[in-house]
């Protein structure tokens, strides 16, 4: 649910600000209304600082740390300065070593030539040339032609030394080198420095991840505060000759007696009030325990509107059912499970929700699996001894199952957007919606009823229809003339009755995604079976291949599991629930 919130307008003495603000953040309800977008020097660099620290917190959580981070009273800026030099150097002797790895294999069929002798024999006019050619190309006349030697033979390539005497050229047909400026024994040397020199700053990084961490998080939080005070003053308007400052903002509604004991206590002048049209109140949910687990999900696409239901509660079973339905396989979902509940006993504490919800999802496959009878790959239904065959369904059954959801969850959508519309505008808002809950209604009727021999009067089941297609058509856009409204009405209902039918059929990748997940499980289980002989050995291949191959599929069952709920939960589940979204997260003025 969405928490109700009050605006409130606070009018304080220019001498008294400062100590009202320290206290209002001390306090952190309120969340600020931005009135100055623009921002002085002073807080862009404040801001810029955080970011720095951010990055470096980034990239020291990343390093491999086997202590517990410890406090140090060095100053964090400076870390992060230290930090970003040494990242520099990294990346300039990266860039050195790409260049001197080539040098020494430019430098290596050569040996370790002295460039000083080149300048020795340049000052008798006498300069060195350097030739390479192919092992087969090789013209042993060239040496009764010129003054050569072979230096070296690797891999097929003939490496010759030259002396040419003045400007006589040295003309053999081979391709003539430039060596490195350093010798090779020095190129070497310089390669070993670096190295030892890059494992050296990998060694301070490791330091750091264990020393600065705290550090870092506490300069932060401090600039934090500091940045937030300073956009507090940014967005306070001066009134009276800059005598009076002006700060509006919001409040949860249950913070509402802490904040005016605080403003009574300081003899603070204030107005409260409702959210009102147009206002662009900020969002803050408040769900159980298992439906809070949800928001990060919801998070991915949008916050509510504040005038709109929070949709998290009502997408969560679903999105736990399709998860389980896509992966489908009871194994696996033990596997999710029982991972998840060993790795959540000494996770971070900011993971452990993530792992809580991989738990439910996990149980959720179980679930799915024992329905759609799979296990590893295994059918079930071919297991004489399993005792739950009466629950297996074959492939058809689960994909009218996968429609079956499908329409249930649209369904259930109508009414979430009827709520909503009552809730935004009024009764006579959601009569169009209810109409076409009415008009399902009564088609399930005319459908279900004669099946089960029940009949009913033709006359109460036209009613039904003749009344919700009223509903549907005159109260389609209560702001118009009926007529008018009447138009609209059939517009969107040709709009609405096709889509609901391509809707529908989106449900069916369910289906298509635990049978995809079946199938390969049963695939990987054929291969490996083939391996197994008489022999012990035989076991290995056939163990590697389970491994390999199921914790594939499980990788790419659940990948699938994933964004595929998701898009139906934003695509069809949201279009029928008439969700806004657009929301504002609150983020309270605070330390």
């Amino acid at each position: 649910m969405i928490i109700p919130m009050l605006k409130y307008s606070f009018l304080i003495y220019h001498k008294e600000y400062v100590p009202f603000l320290e206290k209002l953040q001390e306090l952190g309800v309120l969340h600020i209304i931005e009135k100055n977008k623009d921002v002085d020097e002073n807080i862009k660099i404040s801001l810029y600082q955080i970011s720095e620290i951010n990055k470096a917190l980034k990239f020291l959580s990343k390093r491999n740390q086997e202590e517990t981070p410890e406090k140090s009273d060095m100053d964090g800026l400076g870390m992060v300065e230290t930090i970003k030099n040494l990242t520099d150097e990294i990346n300039l002797i990266e860039q050195e070593q790409m260049s001197l790895s080539k040098d020494i294999q430019k430098a290596l069929p050569w040996g370790d030539f002295d460039q000083n002798l080149q300048e020795k024999f340049a000052e008798k006019h006498i300069y060195l040339k350097y030739f390479v050619c192919s092992e087969k190309k090789f013209n042993p006349d060239w040496k009764e032609k010129y003054p050569i030697e072979i230096v070296n033979t690797i891999d097929g390539f003939t490496y010759i030394l030259a002396l040419q005497h003045g400007a006589n050229p040295i003309d053999i047909d081979a391709e003539e080198v430039k060596l490195p400026d350093l010798k090779l024994s020095e190129l070497l040397e310089k390669d070993k420095s670096n190295k030892e020199r890059l494992e050296e700053i990998e060694k301070t990084f490791d330091e750091y991840a264990i020393k600065y961490q705290e550090n870092l998080k506490e300069t932060r939080q401090k600039l934090q505060e500091k940045t937030d005070f300073e956009l507090a003053i940014n967005h306070t308007e001066k009134q009276a000759e800059e005598k009076v400052m002006l700060l509006e903002g919001w409040i949860p509604v249950e913070t509402k007696e802490d904040l005016e004991k605080m403003l009574e206590e300081r003899n603070v002048y204030f107005i409260s009030s409702q959210p009102a049209e147009g206002d662009n109140v900020p969002i803050k949910l408040k769900n159980n325990n298992f439906s809070k687990l949800f928001e990060p999900i919801g998070d991915l696409f949008s916050l509510p509107d504040y005038k709109e239901l929070d949709l998290t509660p009502f997408f969560a079973p679903f999105f736990m059912l399709f998860f389980g339905f896509c992966v489908g396989d009871t194994g696996y979902g033990l596997l999710i499970l029982i991972a998840t509940l060993i790795f959540r006993r000494k996770a971070n504490p900011k993971l452990k929700p993530m792992l809580t919800l991989a738990s439910y999802l996990g149980a959720a496959t179980i679930i799915m699996g024992f329905i759609s009878g799979t296990f590893f790959g295994i059918e079930l239904v071919n297991v004489e001894t399993y005792p739950l065959k009466q629950i297996i369904l074959d492939p058809l059954k689960l994909f009218w199952l996968s429609i079956a959801i499908g329409g249930l969850q649209i369904f259930y959508g109508m009414f979430i957007k009827a709520a909503n519309q009552i809730k935004q505008g009024g009764f006579k808002y959601g009569l169009s919606t209810i109409g076409w809950i009415l008009m399902v209604i009564s088609g399930a009727i005319s459908i279900v009823f004669p099946m089960m021999d029940i009949v009913l009067p033709k006359i109460i089941i036209n009613g039904l229809f003749i009344i919700s297609g009223a509903l549907i058509l005159i109260f389609s856009n209560p702001d118009i003339n009926v007529f008018a409204s009447i138009g609209s009405g059939v517009y969107d209902a040709y709009n609405m009755i096709t889509g609901i039918f391509g809707d529908l059929l989106s449900y069916i990748r369910l289906f298509a995604l635990g049978i995809s997940s079946a199938i390969l499980g049963l695939v990987f289980n054929q291969i490996a079976a083939q391996f197994l002989g008489g022999s012990f050995f035989s076991y290995i291949p056939f163990i590697i291949i389970l491994l390999i191959g199921h914790g594939l599929n499980i990788f790419l069952a659940s990948l699938g599991a994933f964004v595929h709920p998701l898009r139906l939960t934003f695509v069809e589940f949201y279009k029928n629930a008439g969700f806004v979204g657009g929301g504002k997260q609150y983020k309270p003025f605070s330390k």
